[in-house]
């Protein structure tokens, strides 16, 4: 995906000692998706994404909520409540082991108490997919 159409939020070695281990990486199209957060629900977000690109492995983690969409592709952040309030948000986001980032693909407003709606899965996996072919 060229670097136009991506937003760099952390640095792998940035933050406080002992640093970040993974860069966090939000496409365009999710930074706009994610405009129903007001400003301290997008600051609690990107919390959450500090504290995992501080895990050695971000796709699990003890004190934020992931759920793998499907292990090979893409996962899930889950949050509701709190500074949240109501919403229901997931943010999905991808995992580049070689360039050791986090890429965020999207979020949404999940308006049902079910599983995550197969649309925006879909949408996410092909976004994943452009991501490693490089548009």
């Amino acid at each position: 995906m060229g670097k136009k159409n991506l937003k760099v939020g952390i640095s792998v070695g940035q933050g406080r000692p002992p640093g970040y281990q993974w860069s966090v990486w939000v496409l365009n199209v999710a930074f706009k998706e994610a405009e129903f957060l007001r400003d301290e629900q997008y600051e609690h977000l990107v919390l959450q994404f500090q504290e995992l690109a501080r895990q050695e492995d971000p796709t699990h983690s003890d004190v934020v909520s992931v759920r793998a969409i499907t292990p090979e592709e893409f996962h899930e952040l889950r949050d509701k409540g709190g500074v949240l309030g109501k919403l229901n948000v997931r943010v999905f986001f991808g995992v580049d082991k070689d360039a050791r980032a986090i890429v965020v693909l999207g979020a949404i407003k999940k308006e049902n108490d079910g599983p995550t709606p197969r649309g925006d899965m879909i949408r996410m996996r092909s976004r994943w997919r452009k991501y490693h072919s490089g548009e």
